[in-house]
């Protein structure tokens, strides 16, 4: 199992990277935006970037999703390339559905959000967007079955790139605001799109398989509705406030919710990509049980950390990337919540690997489902009293229900001896040294920074004592030796693979 752990988390850190290198091009972009825009104009962005999120889990149909679970029934090339066939020529139809009924719409959709139709190019743009960024897609699922991970990095690296230098040429040189960010993120789609050219004519043959199109559409329907779910779970928030209230408070939250969110794309996100495709060829082995288990808890564990350092951390993290602009600062009082709420997260989406596991996705569409309902009631009740104190106060106790009952049907389906107690023990520690680094917060900043950074260490410290096992921490004391000792970073290389 040690092999298989290490092979997981090198997939995990590779595909990391590029989530990473997301989130870096992220932060970058933000003081761009925030020096730039105004915080109704940020609010304006947010808006469009949740309108891009809703659209992409509908029209994509979870097609690369169906590819990667589909393709990995077989290892032979002419079947692999019998599925990406069939599947891009379904997303293809579906594309120009979508463009062919949405650009026309477009005037309607801006005067229905926006009360104003002077948005309507921004939307067109938009959509031609979203429809190369699905297309987008498909050669890089392709690479993750294929575990193809440092061609994957070196693709969606040129596409940041693209992304970083045309959103800011648009928005920084050429002054379009809004509409120059919508150009930029465009151009950085249509990037990825040529670069991996080749590479898609490599992978098409002239077929179009009917059973393969079958098993994508029962493997891809169910989670139609989990992804239009999902995206209504992520977004409903700031439609309702926006509803109950103005852009400029859709901005403030907007810079928050991408702060707090980080566990999510570095963590929640690398990890699928590194471990869904080991885990869906590893799971009829015996050991299993074993090794899912495991994964989970390092999986939280390595989650619990980051949320703790995003937490601790927000307040400095908010006045870097907001360019000093103290109408976003009400942000670092959002920021440690939205963050630990993203735990509840963390633990049901990788309970939900179940139901991809035994082809049973129905569960999670269901799951999803009810839980989106349950966060839009929450929403509506708790927004008009608490305004965005009420928004992730929904959020949080929405993923702790659906953590719940993800866990309790998971296990009926697919029994795992999940190490419970360690997890609890972890989100607990995680709750107490959130809230006393908050307390942290009124400090001059040098002592404020020492203060934080000792919290930290003392929580591995603590973390350390009464979460690790024994053999856990005789591996650790190996890496430490190993790393000491002559050449060590080398040995530690060689010895654990990482």
């Amino acid at each position: 199992m040690i092999k298989d752990l290490r092979s997981t988390f090198k997939q995990t850190a590779i595909y990391g990277t590029s989530n990473l290198l997301v989130k870096a091009t992220g932060l970058i972009l933000l003081p761009i935006y925030t020096n730039s825009l105004s915080v109704e104009e940020y609010g304006l962005l947010v808006m469009l970037e949740i309108m891009a999120q809703f659209f992409i889990g509908v029209v994509s149909f979870n097609i690369p999703t169906a590819l990667l679970r589909i393709g990995s029934d077989s290892e032979t090339d002419d079947y692999q390339s019998k599925v990406y066939s069939t599947a891009l020529a379904m997303l293809a139809v579906g594309v120009c559905f979508f463009l062919a009924i949405f650009i026309p719409l477009s005037n309607l959709i801006s005067e229905a959000f926006f009360d104003t139709g002077d948005y309507r190019i921004y939307l067109v743009y938009l959509f031609v967007s979203i429809a190369i960024e699905i297309l987008g897609l498909l050669p890089m699922q392709m690479l993750r079955l294929q575990e193809k991970a440092v061609k994957y990095i070196l693709f969606f690296s040129l596409k940041l790139l693209g992304l970083l230098g045309f959103v800011s040429y648009f928005v920084l040189v050429l002054n379009m605001g809004v509409f120059g960010a919508v150009v930029g993120i465009l151009s950085g789609n249509l990037t990825l799109l040529l670069a991996t050219f080749a590479f898609q004519i490599r992978c098409i043959r002239p077929v179009f398989d009917r059973k393969i199109a079958g098993d994508i559409y029962r493997f891809g329907a169910p989670l139609i509705f989990t992804s239009v779910a999902g995206v209504l779970l992520t977004i409903a928030d700031r439609l309702i406030i926006k509803y109950y209230g103005a852009l400029n408070e859709v901005g403030i939250y907007g810079l928050a919710y991408k702060i707090g969110s980080m566990s999510n794309l570095l963590i929640i996100g690398s990890f699928s990509l590194g471990f869904l495709p080991i885990a869906f060829k590893k799971f009829k082995e015996p050991t299993f049980g074993r090794f899912f288990s495991k994964m989970f808890t390092y999986f939280i564990g390595v989650t619990v950390l980051l949320t703790l350092g995003i937490s601790v951390f927000s307040k400095e993290v908010i006045k870097i990337l907001s360019s000093g602009e103290p109408d976003y600062w009400i942000a670092v009082v959002l920021v440690p919540f939205i963050a630990y709420a993203f735990l509840f997260k963390a633990i049901q989406n990788y309970m939900a690997y179940s139901f991809m596991l035994i082809k049973q996705t129905k569960y999670h569409a269901s799951i999803t489902m009810i839980g989106v309902c349950i966060n839009i009631a929450l929403n509506f009740i708790l927004i008009p009293r608490y305004d965005m104190y009420g928004a992730i106060a929904a959020t949080g106790l929405t993923y702790a229900f659906m953590a719940l009952i993800t866990f309790r049907i998971a296990q009926r389906k697919m029994p795992i001896p999940y190490e419970m107690p360690r997890v609890f023990g972890m989100l607990t520690l995680c709750a107490l040294f959130i809230a006393a680094g908050i307390y942290l917060n009124d400090l001059n900043i040098f002592i404020r920074l020492t203060a934080k950074a000792l919290l930290i260490a003392l929580f591995t410290g603590v973390a350390y004592v009464i979460i690790l096992d024994k053999t856990e921490k005789a591996k650790i004391s190996k890496v430490i030796a190993l790393a000491r000792s002559p050449g060590g970073l080398k040995k530690v290389w060689k010895e654990f693979g990482v």
